[in-house]
């Protein structure tokens, strides 16, 4: 699905109205109407207390009222403005429809602020209809003070689009905001939504269908990833390993053999034919001793890690070989000879996944942009937040801000897909198309996660290129995380789990069938995670 910024939503809005013709109080029937369906199914209450602001989700909310109150519920209505001149017209006019109903609507300048206290604290619930998309923060005002009102009496809140307070765009908190239970928003889902911190404040979130016209979307190529979106890789019965790929895996040093290890194992349950990893010859043995289904190819190596001569026997290890895809750098170690392996690694022909130091590696060759941008074949690169500042030159306080703009300009720039890791994964390609993740959690925040992903990658982008490999790379690795953490506690989560946990993921995947309504829940696989080990 798409993910709007407000700016872009504005654009949609304004054309369908414009040039599609569908009037704004119908695009304001169809948010209240299906808003108040959401809330009447999900929520148990009797009263209610919408507090509005005069623009448009001011409107929203006086139709959500209206809804509810043919419910039967006992709902009340404060819109926060001095007199009627300064509510917007499609306001006004939902504000008298709902008059004409019998609802109760009380309009509060600052003076009267107090007036909205004992409605909050009696009622069930509250709707925040205050601010909209096109709000920038910070709150200032009496405004500020009602919202601080919402949060410190209402029992549980309901946000209309977003937060009331929160920047559509980004993940940043910036001042006073409402804190819900439940945000409904229109048409596509917001940056604000899934980032953190501010996606915590936003509660479950659902999408709703406003009959948006579709075609004022198609020029913005940023999208939240669900399962309808992910090619997931096939088998058939008339096939045999090499069918399926042979990935090389190199990396490792002493006291790092793991990282290598748990991309092997990655690797091969993902679903690669064959898995091989070229490793320092001294460690070979433990190596061998790790690895059952996977191959070891033992190069020259120095000192615990790769030698002067392990970039030479890698070319021709490659050369005389039938590898599909190549992920390199977990484990690795930075030093002369390790960059000279990696600058081999540069030279081959087939796709090429760098991670680790696979990426601190890479930054010291002195024009490894115009390396990049000269290979014939897909580079994937899947730097954390510290190895994006390298490859970047910003530094990491630049990049937690704005992660999407960070990645997408560097793939643009080097032609190269870019996986930056965070408590958000954002996927880039040399085309400009951004894709973000909301898969994962907080138990996986330990070591080797890294190295498991670039394993689940290394593997999937020969099997299905390297943009559809990426996306569902990173889909599936979060999602054997989030099935890990339903039977395993997050505290004691390991990044083997994962890897453990990779045929579960499969198997929802392939038997997950999305429910398409005129709403749904921001992360469609919801329920089915947290049922997935009830089944019978």
């Amino acid at each position: 699905m798409k993910l709007l910024k407000a700016r872009e939503m504005a654009f949609a809005d304004e054309n369908t109205i414009k040039l599609t013709g569908i009037p704004s109080l119908v695009l304001m029937e169809n948010a209240g109407r299906t808003a108040s369906q959401i809330i009447l199914e999900k929520l148990s209450f009797s009263s209610a207390v919408v507090v509005a602001g005069g623009g448009n989700n001011g409107g929203d909310g006086l139709v959500i009222a209206r809804y509810l109150l043919l419910a039967g519920r006992d709902v009340k209505v404060f819109i926060l403005a001095d007199t009627r001149k300064k509510l917007s017209e499609d306001n006004l006019k939902n504000l008298e429809i709902f008059e004409s109903f019998g609802g109760e609507a009380y309009l509060i300048g600052k003076d009267k602020l107090r007036k909205i206290i004992k409605p909050i604290k009696d009622a069930d619930l509250v709707i925040d209809a205050v601010f909209g998309t096109g709000f920038t923060p910070p709150v200032k005002g009496y405004r500020e003070k009602a919202l601080e009102i919402i949060n410190r009496y209402a029992r549980k809140v309901v946000a209309v689009d977003v937060p009331s307070g929160l920047s559509t765009d980004t993940g940043q908190i910036q001042g006073t905001h409402t804190k819900a239970d439940i945000t409904i928003t229109f048409a596509a889902p917001k940056p604000v939504h899934v980032l953190y911190p501010a996606c915590i404040y936003c509660g479950d979130v659902y999408v709703v269908d406003i009959s948006i016209d579709r075609q004022y979307l198609k020029e913005f190529s940023r999208y939240l990833l669900e399962p309808s979106m992910l090619k997931l890789p096939e088998r058939s019965k008339d096939s045999h390993k090499y069918t399926y790929g042979h990935t090389l895996v190199v990396g490792g040093s002493k006291g790092k053999t793991g990282a290598v290890i748990m991309a092997c194992r990655s690797a091969t349950a993902t679903g690669s034919g064959l898995v091989s990893a070229v490793v320092p010859e001294e460690l070979d043995q433990i190596f061998e001793s790790s690895l059952i289904e996977e191959m070891t190819i033992p190069v020259h190596s120095q000192n615990g890690t790769f030698g002067k001569k392990a970039y030479r026997q890698l070319r021709d290890i490659i050369k005389n070989g039938k590898f599909t895809s190549i992920v390199a750098g977990m484990g690795m170690s930075v030093n002369e000879n390790t960059l000279q392996v990696v600058q081999q690694l540069l030279k081959v022909r087939m796709p090429l996944v760098l991670d680790a130091d696979g990426i601190n590696n890479l930054v010291l060759i002195d024009n490894f942009r115009d390396v990049l941008r000269k290979r014939k074949h897909p580079t994937v690169l899947t730097p954390h937040i510290g190895e994006m500042a390298r490859l970047t030159g910003l530094s990491t306080k630049e990049i937690l801000s704005d992660m999407e703009t960070a990645a997408k300009e560097f793939s643009q720039e080097n032609r190269v897909y870019t996986v930056l890791k965070g408590s958000r994964t954002v996927i880039a390609t040399p085309e400009g198309r951004v894709y973000y993740s909301i898969r994962g959690n907080e138990g996986m925040a330990t070591a080797g996660t890294g190295d498991v992903l670039a394993g689940i990658t290394g593997s999937l982008v020969y099997r299905l290129g390297p943009e559809e490999g990426a996306k569902t790379a990173v889909y599936i690795h979060g999602l054997a995380g989030d099935l890990a953490a339903q039977l395993i506690h997050r505290e004691s989560m390991k990044a083997t789990d994962l890897i453990n946990f990779i045929p579960e993921a499969y198997n929802l995947l392939e038997n997950f069938q999305q429910d398409y309504r005129f709403y749904y829940h921001i992360d469609p696989l919801r329920e089915a995670i947290q049922s997935y080990f009830e089944r019978p």
